[in-house]
């Protein structure tokens, strides 16, 4: 669902609930919750004994989320978390060995994509998907945008990268790894909102990453926001004096998303 839509059309469809950390998540709490949803009977039952483990994990593990979505009811009535996302906090990784060990471990295993642990290291948000265009992006938002206007286009992502906020060089550089070698990436969109981060800080990102893995593929640079003009000069100016290098630095989004599926073709 669109819980943007949601929250602006219909917020009394979402509920929130604080619980005291004193007390942490009671039987109450987690019975308001489940009564909220419309659970009765088996359900409710199920459901309040399932909020307290997760309340009782978050607090094991040191997360600092955990996104249950969705969670799913049978026919029989029995209540399953069908799939979730848990976030641990990097600064508590001393008491969590046990969850470090396990993630590496998956991360040597073949279900694992091995982009997905160089990037996690490297402070960048990777997920691999099944298109050709290979995404750079600042900011969530931005990315689902991003990827949302690839495939109005006709084109397919090839991955979610969002490079944060604070992206330096060296970052940037290790995202271009990862998006060149990915063996399906037939060109790659980096697509920049200078906020916090600078445009030209992108810029010089991206020029490091071209001069120092071999790229193949056409690129298409858009850059908006703090520096831009700053930003979109220096990679003209450098692809200008390296012609072995498709690059296009284009201002539209628009514009700039036919021109990365059209590459991508």
């Amino acid at each position: 669902m669109d819980i943007e839509a949601v929250a602006e059309e219909d917020p009394s469809a979402i509920h929130t609930l604080s619980i005291s950390l004193a007390k942490g998540m009671t039987e109450e709490d987690a019975a308001t919750v489940c009564t909220g949803l419309g659970f009765e009977g088996k359900t409710h039952s199920q459901g309040v004994e399932q909020l307290q483990k997760l309340y009782k994990m978050f607090l094991s593990v040191d997360a600092t989320q955990i996104e249950v979505n969705p969670w799913a009811v049978t026919p029989d009535k029995d209540v399953y978390c069908v799939d979730a996302k848990i976030s641990i906090d990097e600064n508590a990784a001393f008491r969590q060995h046990q969850i470090e060990t396990d993630h590496s471990a998956s991360d040597s295993g073949s279900g694992t994509d091995a982009n997905e642990a160089k990037a996690v290291q490297m402070g960048l948000n990777y997920i691999a998907l099944d298109g050709n265009i290979g995404c750079m992006v600042n900011g969530a938002g931005l990315a689902m945008a991003t990827m949302d206007i690839i495939q109005l286009k006709g084109g397919m992502p090839a991955n979610f990268l969002d490079v944060g906020g604070s992206a330096n060089t060296e970052q940037v550089k290790t995202a271009f790894e990862i998006l060149s070698g990915h063996p399906s990436v037939k060109a790659i969109f980096v697509n920049i909102f200078g906020g916090i981060m600078k445009c030209d800080v992108i810029a010089q990102g991206v020029i490091n990453a071209a001069e120092q893995v071999k790229v193949s593929v056409p690129i298409v640079v858009r850059l908006t926001g703090t520096n831009a003009d700053k930003g979109q000069q220096m990679l003209r100016d450098w692809s200008a004096k390296h012609t072995d290098v498709t690059m296009q630095v284009i201002s539209s989004f628009d514009q700039a998303a036919d021109e990365v599926v059209t590459s991508a073709k």
